[in-house]
């Protein structure tokens, strides 16, 4: 028979129990790692700005729909109809800013819908990131055919100057501008104020260098350095793609505009400036109205029986 002296034993319960104190540590050791981890990939997070781009949006339309590089575009109403409902999301009114007073921020955007006919709504979203996409958190409506001149933000609100019918004007052609503000109130999204503050006026216009960002409708070619207006004390001056000009402007009535024969410098350059430079100066001779779209001037020069001519310039 073999013996196990007291000693032994001790020594092998000792034994024994290290290694479980030691197993112990080490399972609390990896519990403590894992919870960064865990807790990271939990933490809520802002959209991006792609992902406002595809985001999902309801209260709009009946149900949610989802955009495709800023836009929606649904089946029409009736099979054969040249009216369907879309939605665009525009990418230069993107703002983040943390409205619910929760962070992380939201994103915030101009979005306008139609479902055919002449109508265009304005909508202000906010979004946030909801199972790993964009999704709207709340969306409140700005009127039909307003035109959104400028949008910023505060802490837990968003200011937006604009263009709106006014008493006695036509629903085309809105002349009075109000600032409205939005905010979270109650638990949810609200617009918590709306001021007239003025009249659609030439002076709108002054001390912003405007950049061309779009003519007729299309972005500029790689490359070409946009020409700019500048609009103030009766005049209009910028680069116009090669050269510097200035000319006369006037305001007719509200959004109405007259522009006099420019003055332009004689500075040769290569056949991309001087071409963008002939096209620009050309519409910008026939200019008799402007707008502003999505934050940006839009100057219109009618064509008969076509499509108007269009200048589109950012801040």
């Amino acid at each position: 028979m073999t013996h196990i002296s007291g000693r032994s034993g001790a020594a092998s319960t000792g034994a024994v129990i290290i290694g479980l104190v030691l197993a112990a540590l080490g399972a609390c050791a990896r519990q403590e790692s894992a919870t960064p981890a865990t807790t990271q990939a939990t933490k809520p997070v802002a959209p991006t700005r792609e992902q406002l781009l595809g985001a999902t949006v309801a209260g709009v339309f009946g149900t949610p729909v989802t955009l495709a590089a800023g836009l929606y575009e649904g089946l029409p109403a009736e099979a054969g109809a040249a009216s369907k409902p879309t939605l665009r999301l525009w990418d230069s009114t993107i703002q983040f800013v943390d409205i619910d007073g929760v962070p992380p921020e939201e994103g915030v955007a101009l979005l306008t819908s139609s479902e055919g006919g002449t109508g265009t709504y304005s909508h202000l979203g906010v979004f946030s990131v909801q199972d790993g996409k964009a999704a709207t958190l709340g969306v409140v409506p700005l009127g039909d055919r307003v035109q959104l001149f400028r949008i910023w933000h505060e802490p837990g609100k968003v200011l937006l100057d604009l263009v709106e019918s006014g008493p006695g004007d036509p629903s085309c052609c809105p002349t009075q501008l109000s600032r409205k503000a939005v905010g979270w109130k109650d638990g949810k999204l609200q617009l918590l104020a709306s001021d007239a503050v003025g009249g659609l006026s030439i002076n709108l216009l002054a001390a912003t260098d405007w950049m061309l960002v779009e003519m007729d409708g299309q972005p500029l070619s790689a490359g070409i350095l946009p020409p700019t207006t500048l609009v103030q004390y009766g005049k209009a001056a910028g680069f116009s793609g090669c050269n510097r000009y200035t000319g006369p402007i006037a305001e007719l009535a509200p959004g109405k505009l007259q522009l006099g024969e420019p003055a332009v410098t004689r500075k040769a350059c290569d056949a991309a400036a001087n071409e963008i430079e002939a096209a620009f100066l050309d519409r910008m001779r026939a200019t008799t109205s402007y707008a502003f779209q999505a934050g940006r001037l839009l100057l219109v020069a009618p064509q008969d029986g076509e499509s108007p001519r269009t200048l589109l310039f950012s801040r």
